[in-house]
């Protein structure tokens, strides 16, 4: 029993240790974490806060950015995957954040707004969601009348 417990913490530590964008990643969140708050604090609209978001935390962004694209390539991924993966995860953190900011505002600014301008990334081809019977064909045959 002690033995496992002391497997499962080195595990841990291990994991810890091999992170290396953790650091980027905590700067990056932090920087975009006081930008939406202070943001909260002065009372913002939707379109200010969307025009200035995508500039926001530019330094951090990049540092996190090539902090990932260094530790897919290490593992051999090919420069496009790494970078596509950097885009995806600075993509995810900044909408978490944007998501964050709308939340604290009225329902109605929200309601009437456009959507959030994309963060400044090189353009990825967007796939429409389609239902699955479209896709995979009817689940079930289509019922008969009585």
């Amino acid at each position: 029993m002690f033995s496992t417990a002391l497997v499962l913490i080195s595990a841990a530590m291990s994991m810890q240790a091999s992170d290396t964008t953790r650091a980027a990643r905590e700067t990056f969140t932090h920087c975009l974490r006081v930008f939406v708050d202070n943001s909260t604090r002065d009372h913002k609209t939707l379109d200010q806060f969307n025009t200035a978001f995508p500039q926001a935390c530019a330094t951090e962004q990049n540092a996190f950015r090539q902090a990932i694209i260094q530790r897919d390539m290490a593992t051999r991924s090919t420069r496009a995957t790494a970078e596509e993966s950097a885009n995806l995860e600075v993509e995810d953190a900044r909408a978490n954040f944007n998501d964050l900011f709308q939340m604290s505002l009225p329902a109605d600014q929200v309601a009437h707004a456009a959507p959030a301008p994309a963060a400044a990334a090189p353009a990825q081809p967007t796939v429409t969601a389609q239902p699955a019977a479209q896709t995979t064909g009817a689940a079930q045959p289509p019922a008969q009348p009585h």
